[in-house]
């Protein structure tokens, strides 16, 4: 069941059969590397990318995305791994870096060697269909700050979207606004640890995507005020500790992003039958095949 475009087809869980995190991990291809001798080589069937979903109801199935975002560094090139990011954003104590603007969720890779399962790099991706009922943000790592950035909000916001230029509700029901989940800092900061969601209980206020849509993180401002009245792009934010040196690890500043949707499942296959290894038995005393 192929419901997302960086997937192949779902890996269904049942309650009480899965003991890890579900992960945005299920896709298959062949990957092309060279091995120790310089030889290029293909792997088969290796284990790429794409939302792994769990049976939490009969009939639908539910889906979590978990990502980053880097608030201390950008990516340089096509490269994604946190490791990797040398060129801080910044402004006021880094006055030659942008600060940060906007930018897809990353959803790191659970495997090591980056060559056979690299990152997703272009966002949570949702699929047409979906019905999203949860949204949620948390600053990890360290403060972030506005000032020194031109036309900087002392309340500096943080949304987790798809598009600016719409408003921000908390149902999907409301066809001129969005889902999404927004972090309001004050003093010109957002501090370390600053967490927010956004949740629908009520199935009735869910509203299906009727396209695939990616969620993004942007720096946001409430027109009017009011984010219903509309969510403008912001002015930026960036790490303030950036401008001294690289950050690593556990010292970077991350958004960390959720987004949480449910799909119908598909009908029932005919693998999903509790037939006799031979297909169907006939049988004229408790079941039969043939129209009478």
């Amino acid at each position: 069941m192929a419901i997302n475009s960086n997937q192949l087809h779902v890996a269904k869980i049942y309650p009480g059969n899965y003991t890890n995190v579900l992960r945005y991990w299920h896709e298959e291809k062949t990957v092309q590397y060279d091995n120790a001798n310089g030889v290029s080589t293909n792997l088969t069937g290796q284990p790429v990318g794409g939302p792994v979903g769990v049976v939490f109801r009969p009939g639908w199935i539910a889906q979590q995305a978990v990502g980053y975002v880097d608030l201390s560094y950008q990516a340089l090139g096509t490269t994604n791994q946190l490791s990797y990011y040398t060129k801080p954003y910044g402004s006021g104590q880094n006055s030659a870096e942008q600060p940060f603007l906007n930018a897809s969720v990353i959803v790191p890779s659970p495997d090591f060697q980056k060559d056979v399962r690299a990152d997703i790099t272009d966002g949570i991706k949702v699929p047409a269909g979906a019905y999203v009922y949860r949204t949620s943000l948390r600053v990890d790592g360290g403060d972030v700050v506005s000032s020194g950035v031109a036309g900087g909000s002392a309340t500096p916001q943080l949304t987790l979207i798809p598009a600016v230029g719409q408003g921000l509700f908390n149902t999907t029901t409301v066809v001129s606004g969005q889902f999404g989940t927004s972090l309001t800092g004050s003093n010109s900061r957002i501090a370390n640890g600053s967490v927010g969601s956004t949740n629908i209980i009520d199935s009735s206020s869910l509203s299906a995507l009727s396209a695939e849509t990616q969620w993004k993180l942007f720096t946001t401002t409430n027109l009017g005020g009011v984010a219903a009245s509309g969510l403008a792009q912001g002015s930026g934010i960036y790490d303030p500790r950036a401008g001294a040196g690289k950050l690593a690890g556990k010292d970077k500043a991350l958004a960390i992003c959720e987004v949480c949707w449910i799909v119908p499942d598909e009908p029932p296959e005919r693998q999903d039958l509790a037939l006799q290894p031979g297909g169907i038995i006939e049988s004229s005393v408790y079941t039969s095949t043939s129209p009478s």
